[in-house]
């Protein structure tokens, strides 16, 4: 199966009346379940891989990652220019809003995220990220302080209100999340992800902690309220490409 034949014609459920956005969750493995390589993923999915994560990318509104992986490796959210077209034919700005979620404000904008401008660039910061964090991050983009709902949260973002948020402020409708895996965990134990994007790739990378993260970080989470259920299975050359519908609240 060629690579642009995976997900040919692939559509989301649409949920105007939700107060939040549909949330997708895309991430690659490899066969002993390692998602990063000293805190980098890069290295293990394949070219059709990242053509597939674009392909993605260019479905949705927003594509948003903690500020962990920002920090782990330099990388980019924007789709190449011919899926930029594609997305201002159906209607869509030329590249999906780029999201950074952050706590503590340690976000190396500048070093390691590519390719995003002011305009198309949105943080998404606690109550109690540190002010100079906030104003040094806003000569760079826009940031939006989230409140928290309850205290017990302490400095960690409130990911419903974020979300909510987006979908209020910022008309995301559909949004793809690409790890990490301490983000991946609070958005599933939460109840906020509404499908999985898996990527198995054919490597075996052993590895011990630190850096051999796995898709999810986090404590156990309750077997009865994370059973997925599989949508569809596709190969290419030698890669599975895995989705998965998750149970949501």
């Amino acid at each position: 199966m060629a690579a642009e034949d995976v997900y040919v014609d692939i559509s989301f459920p649409t949920r105007r009346t939700s107060k939040r956005p549909y949330v997708v969750i895309n991430m690659v493995a490899s066969l002993d379940g390692r998602a990063a390589v000293s805190a980098k993923a890069g290295s293990i999915g394949s070219g059709i891989d990242r053509n597939l994560m674009r392909s993605l990318r260019a479905r949705a509104d927003a594509v948003m990652v903690g500020a962990g992986t920002i920090r782990a490796e330099k990388l980019t959210l924007a789709v190449p220019g011919n899926l930029a077209q594609a997305r201002e034919a159906r209607g869509l700005k030329p590249q999906p809003l780029a999201i950074v979620a952050t706590a503590t404000g340690d976000v190396p904008l500048r070093a390691n995220l590519l390719g995003s401008s002011p305009d198309d660039l949105l943080i998404l910061a606690s109550t109690e990220t540190p002010e100079e964090c906030l104003r040094a991050l806003s000569s760079h983009a826009c940031v939006e302080v989230v409140p928290n709902k309850t205290a017990t949260l302490g400095a960690r973002l409130d990911l419903k209100r974020a979300l909510e948020t987006l979908k209020g402020r910022f008309a995301v409708d559909l949004l793809v999340v690409e790890g990490g895996p301490t983000l991946n965990h609070s958005l599933v134990s939460l109840g906020l992800a509404d499908e999985l994007f898996l990527t198995l790739a054919p490597k075996l990378l052993g590895g011990e902690r630190p850096g051999a993260l796995a898709i999810l970080e986090g404590p156990p989470l309750p077997t009865k309220d994370t059973e997925a259920k599989l949508v569809s299975i596709h190969l290419a050359q030698g890669e599975l490409f895995l989705r998965y519908a998750l149970r949501s609240g």
